[in-house]
């Protein structure tokens, strides 16, 4: 591997700028962390029925749905396979450009969550990228592809709804008002295609009816907004390292977790979807990224321009509701 001197600066180094030059990293063949063989499958299993729990709670937090089959079918059903799908996507985008670019890419881990049903999945890096520019692709095409599925789902979910009639609407499921206005982004549409004010509410046990298809692409939209975060080896992690290389990329996993801990308190993220994220992120994927066999080259400027586009459209996505 051809790295940057990952040691710590010195201050004579830093003021000459002899710091992060190029060295030679030798290692085993296998770099790849050990884990359990039945950790991911019962974490994956957890996941699956994190998912179902999720889609059952909100199609019957109404008390006035009925319990027939039918209305089960059509509610419940769209609701999974929508979520589980938008995934599939996610992971299979990871998968192809590894396959591009000739690496190894393990299995993903479903990983639960108590607000969305689903917090993403944990995709191992089995073996080395050529380059950070495979890495930033590896790492973003997987959130980029799943927010484009999930926002064309929660359109023609809002779409369809704005059809029917109130009896209908009446038998949707319902999402806490709170939870929708902890994405500035998912809450902007529901209140451009419902109507301005849909979103205001007295209590924090408010609900709103939204189709099942607006709701699979609302999780969508914060689980892979959230996957964008900095932090850890997640996807943003990936693309934080992959641009701004391994010790800036530290700095920026710090200040967005201080970010974060610190707007807990302040901004009006009520369910602290971003709070929980970032606790399960420092626990689970923490461990640093393996290296890539060239990470002295910078990645392009095309891919550094996505990026920024992309923090800006992650800020958007995970950013409550004012």
């Amino acid at each position: 591997y051809v790295i940057r001197d990952p040691t710590a600066v010195t201050e004579d180094q830093f003021q000459t700028n002899t710091f992060e030059l190029p060295v030679i990293m030798v290692t085993g063949k296998d770099v790849t962390p050990d884990t359990n063989r039945f950790v991911k499958p019962l974490i994956t299993a957890f996941g699956g029925l994190s998912i179902a729990a999720f889609s059952l709670a909100v199609c019957f937090s109404t008390q006035d749905v009925s319990v027939d089959p039918i209305w089960v079918e059509e509610m419940v059903t769209p609701l999974v396979m929508s979520i589980i799908l938008t995934q599939v996507a996610h992971e299979a985008s990871h998968q192809i450009v590894a396959w591009k670019d000739k690496f190894k890419a393990g299995a993903p881990t479903i990983i639960p969550s108590l607000q969305t049903g689903l917090s993403g999945c944990i995709t191992p890096i089995q073996t080395p990228p050529p380059n950070f520019n495979s890495l930033f692709d590896f790492a973003i095409s997987g959130p980029l592809v799943g927010i484009v599925i999930s926002v064309l789902l929660m359109y023609t979910g809002l779409e369809q709804q704005v059809f029917m009639d109130a009896v209908t609407q009446s038998q949707l499921p319902s999402l806490p008002v709170e939870l929708v206005r902890s994405s500035s982004f998912a809450a902007g549409m529901v209140e451009w295609l419902l109507g301005d004010g849909v979103l205001l509410s007295s209590t924090s046990t408010d609900l709103i009816r939204l189709h099942p298809l607006a709701i699979a692409g609302f999780v969508g939209i914060i689980t892979n907004a959230l996957n964008l975060l900095p932090i850890g080896n997640t996807d943003g992690g990936r693309i934080a390292l992959s641009v701004f290389g391994r010790s800036l990329s530290r700095v920026t996993r710090t200040v967005t977790i201080g970010i974060i801990v610190i707007s807990s308190f302040f901004v009006g993220d009520a369910l602290n979807v971003l709070l929980f994220y970032t606790i399960y992120a420092q626990i689970w994927q923490r461990d640093p990224e393996i290296a890539c066999k060239n990470e002295v080259e910078n990645v392009n400027d095309v891919r550094a321009v996505i990026a920024v586009f992309t923090g800006l459209l992650t800020a958007l996505a995970v950013i409550p509701l004012p």
